[in-house]
């Protein structure tokens, strides 16, 4: 799922606990017992999880489509 809105992708930060920005780039965050011996893991408000980087591109954001279902599901 292409995003290519700013003020779409900030509705869709807001939504959700589980992303953030990172300067352009919004950061999903997932809980993971494993996540410290992961290369994208880190500790981060005192858990260990993972970490994985949507960049922004010349298009937009591509996230994955469930992150769009359920933004969908809490504007429905």
């Amino acid at each position: 799922m292409l995003i290519t809105s700013l003020e779409e992708m900030e509705l869709i930060v807001r939504s959700r606990g589980d992303l953030s920005w990172e300067g352009w780039n919004v950061v999903k965050y997932t809980n993971s017992s494993n996540a410290m011996y992961a290369k994208d893991g880190l500790f981060k408000s005192d858990k260990w999880m993972k970490k994985k980087v949507f960049p922004l591109t010349e298009n937009g954001w591509e996230l994955p489509n469930i992150i769009g279902r359920d933004y969908a599901q809490v504007e429905g």
